[in-house]
């Protein structure tokens, strides 16, 4: 078992954020914020979610050499991406039709 912290673990994403479309799924009762921050940890953790096994490759690589994560869950039953930037300044949810 790592010795890092949940903490330790969400440091790489840098500030986090949700779209207008995210925020309004949640405050419709449509998933929590609990749900949500679960998906921030997987993604956090390199679980990438719902990809084809090239973007889970790209998505290892850009981890090492510092290009934009993107990883897809389904949230409620509903898609979301969770992009952290390049330079590891932020990570946002948003519903693909925001992108």
């Amino acid at each position: 078992m790592s010795d890092k912290t949940i903490e330790d673990k969400l440091k790489w994403l840098g500030a986090l954020y949700i779209s207008k479309g995210i925020n309004e799924l949640v405050n419709n009762g449509h998933g929590n914020g609990l749900a949500l921050a679960s998906l921030f940890y997987r993604h956090a953790i390199g679980d990438w979610g719902d990809l084809e096994d090239e973007d889970y490759q790209l998505n290892n690589e850009m981890l090492i050499k510092g290009g934009r994560i993107l990883s897809a869950y389904q949230f409620e039953g509903v898609e979301i991406w969770i992009i952290t930037e390049a330079d590891r300044a932020r990570t946002t949810a948003l519903l693909p039709s925001e992108y």
